[in-house]
């Protein structure tokens, strides 16, 4: 398919040759032409500016990154294209999880498709679109995921405040289908209301699965503090492991409400205590637990958010280990691909030797592998969490 050329120079060349899918005014030949001439989120082919092709993809100069790569071969960018790609990320799924319902079918970049997330859950499709090109490509998305997985209801849960950097609209809609606003759904034989609708990101933290379930198998008649909760899920897997009592924490009075249901479907109902409020204020006078476990939203969504996010970070690891039992386990998450993983140690070790208390590492989790890290490009790993034992 002969696109609008996009050519790179030097700068963008390098990248290019890095395995980067991104690319900045600064890194396109005669950007301010090209701006003039092509028509934001529209498919391009990528050249050198010698002539050589490099790949397909789509530019919108709106954005900080103005060309982001689809594909490094000449295609024709359609429904086939992506009933490929998806039959592939599929093929992985299944080696991954075969025996799953709910798993991230695409995680952007994780599976060279920059800008859009599909989760399955069941039957129910969640997509996100995060960027321009990929909002004027979504009936080619929607039209291959009816033929590879004939769903009941494809829901577009277009809310993310980043698609206001490519000047899109916040909407959530049911493109095709019907759905109930929560969805029933079983993941390691828990049962869990998923508010595809209304709920954080696409409904359910499917990223946390593998560092739920070692905390599962860890925990036996412990008492759970699950700070920054949502609708439990950390909370929920510890009861089947076997807790005794866990406490909800969250500022979302609608997630606890759903938390509550989530319980008496599975028997619990007597095992869960909901506390609606302020992490950072409750942490100071908080509930006896033995397990605290902190999930917290990315307090550092860009650069300009660094310094603010870490004094948030510290503080809160600080109040979470502070408010442990002289002897218990320590969970601390982070899902800002800024805050690095030797930092969220440090923070720990400095916590440890400000309280004199004496710990030991006993595990480093990261996103569950149906969200794939893509190796030259960092942004993808961006779910870190580390399991500390305190005496």
């Amino acid at each position: 398919m002969e696109y609008p050329k996009v050519k790179l120079n030097q700068i963008g060349l390098k990248r290019y040759f890095s395995n980067h899918l991104w690319f900045r005014p600064q890194e396109i030949y005669q950007f301010e032409k090209v701006k003039e001439n092509i028509s934001p989120g529209s498919l391009v082919n990528i050249f050198s500016e010698d002539g050589f092709f490099l790949g397909c993809g789509y530019f919108n100069p709106k954005s900080y990154y103005s060309l982001k790569i689809l594909s490094k071969e000449k295609t024709l960018i359609d429904e086939k294209f992506f009933l490929n790609k998806f039959s592939n990320a599929l093929k992985l799924r299944k080696k991954l999880y075969s025996k799953e319902k709910c798993f991230r079918l695409i995680f952007s970049e994780g599976d060279f498709l920059p800008g859009l997330i599909v989760d399955i859950y069941n039957k129910v499709i969640v997509l996100q679109i995060q960027t321009l090109g990929i909002e004027k490509l979504k009936n080619f998305i929607i039209k291959a995921l009816k033929i590879l997985f004939a769903p009941s209801a494809i829901i577009l849960k277009n809310d993310s405040i980043i698609r206001k950097e490519e000047e899109l609209e916040l909407y959530v809609e049911i493109i095709y289908g019907k759905t109930e606003e929560i969805i029933l759904v079983e993941m390691d034989e828990i049962k869990f209301l998923i508010p595809v609708i209304k709920g954080q990101k696409t409904g359910f933290f499917l990223d946390q699965r593998e560092n739920r379930r070692f905390i599962k198998a860890l925990i036996k008649s412990d008492v759970i503090l699950d700070v920054f909760s949502y609708t439990g899920g950390f909370a929920f897997y510890a009861l089947k492991g076997g807790a005794k009592k866990a406490y909800l924490l969250d500022r979302s009075e609608f997630a606890l409400d759903l938390a509550k249901e989530i319980a008496k479907l599975n028997g619990w109902k007597d095992k869960i205590i909901p506390i609606l409020g302020d992490a950072f204020q409750i942490l100071k006078n908080p509930p006896k637990a033995d397990v605290i476990i902190i999930d917290p939203p990315a307090f550092i969504k860009s650069k300009k958010d660094l310094k603010d996010g870490i004094k948030k970070y510290q503080s809160l690891y600080f109040l979470g280990m502070k408010a442990l039992k002289k002897e218990g386990l320590l969970f601390a998450f982070s899902c800002s691909h800024f805050l690095k993983n030797k930092t969220l140690k440090k923070f720990i070790e400095n916590n440890l030797k400000n309280l004199n208390k004496e710990g030991r590492f006993i595990f480093h989790g990261s996103q569950a592998p149906d969200h794939p890290i893509n190796p030259f490009v960092e942004e993808t790993f961006y779910l870190k969490g580390i399991g500390i034992y305190i005496k």
